[in-house]
Order: structure tokens, then sequence, then C-alpha cells
């Protein structure tokens, strides 16, 4: 179980920001009472999300170490699964994966995408690493990961295609940037090169386009964009009346998780304190290739360790995103 508590002594360092970046502990206070409530529901829910497949799927890794959730870096595994509403999540193929690092302490995150047909060694063999999950679960999803960045993550945070839009219904639209123009047929939408505002259904048919230049690897980038766009939009909503309980109460109806309702607060409220200013990002590059008929990626494994030794210890890419 990872240890999300805060230690004694660390607590001014996990206080809520004022818009000059000073630490307020009412802010903090304020929204710790307004999740009260929240938290005695979200004890009464998430027992019941096993009686239906989940949609939002937020559980530990098996590691020796726990978390330092106060000094250290809290490291997740973002992944989208293709599973079909009615699935268990674990039925897809994991379409977008990216390794999110979160430094609550200073304000900084970094995400580093891993191409879906990354060719990696699974149990049973060389396979595309978005078999991971149907082949072994998360935390065969989380080793593979491991075995690339040489970070283990200490969550894995799970969504389908419900969960996903539901989560964005919260904000009711995000804006994403695109590096070029492409259309999206099934929303009837053309992305334009730039600043874009999307739905979220909208924003569903930009995570799971395939036709674009850049092939897997804009793929990926595009879901930093969406990862970014809905930082953007919970930094500047969350200390307005009833928003916080919203995205909760977006998440709880289809959640399974093993975090107490404490330890999803401390998660939520450490994403709360992430600085979009600060996020760094990095898609691993690679060689396009194909195996047994299918298209992969050989992932470029030295950038891939480069990149998990600048990030490790603050979450910063202060290295850049450079090839290996």
């Amino acid at each position: 179980m990872v240890d999300l508590r805060v230690r004694r002594g660390a607590g001014r360092r996990c206080h809520a920001r004022d818009g000059r970046g000073t630490v307020t502990r009412a802010s903090r206070v304020r929204r710790l009472a307004r999740w009260l409530p929240l938290l005695v529901a979200v004890a009464l829910v998430v027992p019941a999300s096993s009686v239906r497949p989940a949609a939002i799927s937020l559980t530990t890794v098996e590691r020796a170490s726990a978390v330092d959730f106060g000094d250290g870096v809290l490291w997740v595994l973002a992944l989208g699964s293709d599973a079909r509403p009615g699935q268990e999540l674990t039925d897809g193929h994991t379409d977008a994966i990216q390794l999110i690092g979160i430094n609550w302490r200073t304000g900084h995150a970094v995400a580093i995408g891993i191409p879906r047909d990354s060719w990696v060694r699974l149990p049973d063999g060389m396979s595309r690493i978005n078999n991971a999950v149907i082949d072994g679960g998360t935390d065969l999803a989380a080793h593979e990961v491991a075995e690339l960045v040489d970070i283990t993550p200490d969550l894995v945070l799970m969504t389908g295609f419900d969960g996903f839009q539901a989560m964005l219904g919260t904000f009711g639209e995000i804006e994403v940037d695109s590096a070029f123009s492409f259309p999206l047929p099934e929303v009837d939408l053309r992305v334009r090169e730039g600043r874009n505002t999307l739905t979220p259904r909208e924003a569903l048919a930009f995570a799971r386009s395939r036709d674009l230049p850049g092939y897997d690897f804009a793929r990926s980038a595009h879901h930093q964009q969406l990862l970014l766009g809905a930082l953007r939009e919970l930094r500047a909503r969350a200390d307005s009346e009833g928003f916080m309980e919203g995205v909760a109460l977006a998440a709880i109806g289809g959640l399974e998780t093993d975090l107490s309702p404490g330890e999803l607060y401390r998660f939520v409220h450490a994403l709360t304190l992430v600085d979009a200013g600060r996020v760094t990002a990095c898609v691993i590059g690679g060689t396009p290739g194909t195996e047994f008929g299918a298209s992969v990626v050989y992932p470029d494994r030295p950038q891939a360790q480069q990149l998990g030794a600048d990030a490790r210890e603050d979450a910063r890419l202060q290295g850049g995103c450079r090839a290996g």
C-alpha cells in the first residue's frame, strides 16, 4: 500500500497557494471543510463499484518502499483503455500510456509518453506494450513501464471512454494545442493548428485519432495536451464553490480503488498544487517497424532511461526531450 500520509513537520508544505504562490492555511482549511461530507459519501459509494465494471480505476502498485507524499515525487501511470462500455477496463488495450510525476512541494510535474505500439518483452514473449494490461493487469503494465524508464509507478490511474468523458464533463470544455490541423469526422470537427476548445466528446475523438502526421508519437503528444488542458481547468476552478465536489462525484459512481477516502483527498489535492507553467513533457521516440504484419515501434531505450534519470528526483526534465 502506498503511504500518502503527510509526515509531521512537513505540514506547511501541504497548504494551498494563493495567486502569488504564497501558502495559505485558510484556503486549505476551507477546502477540507467542503470535502468532509464528500469523503463520507466516497466511503459509502466506493465499495459498491465492484457491482458493475469500473469507469475509472485508481490503484496502488506492489513495491517495497512507500512514497513520501510530503517531500518526494508521486509517480502515477495514467492508462486509457479502449474497453467498450460494459467491459472491464483490463479487457481493453491501453491506447494511452503516460507516466506522470508530481512534485507537490515545488508545483512541478512531468509527463513521459510511451507510444502504445512500443515493442517490449511480456511474460509470453515479445508484444506491443498496450497488451500488458490484458496479459497481466495494471501491475504488469507498471512493470513494463518501469523496465523502460527505470521509474516504478506508485499508482495506476486507468479510465475508459465513459470515465474520460465524465471527468471532462465537469469542466464543460477544455483547451488543447495541436502542432497541425487534421479532421475529426466522427464529431464533424477540424482541429486547427494552435489552440482549440473541445467538448468532452470532441476531446475523446482528439485522443483516439490515429490518422496523424508523426504516427504514434503525435498521438501520445495529444494525450499530454489533454492532460495539460485538464490541469489548467482544475487549477483555475479548484477554489470555486462546488467544483471539486463535482469532479469527485463524477468519478466515484464508477470508481474502483484501494485508496482510503483520506488518501483520495490528498491525491486530488496534490493535483491542484501543480503549476501548469511548471509542467514538462516528452514522448519517448523510436523507430516504426512491422512484426507479424502489425505496425510496431522499437522504442529508443537509451532516451527512455535518460528521461527517467533526469526526472526521477524532482519531476523535471531539465535536459529537455533529447534523443538517446
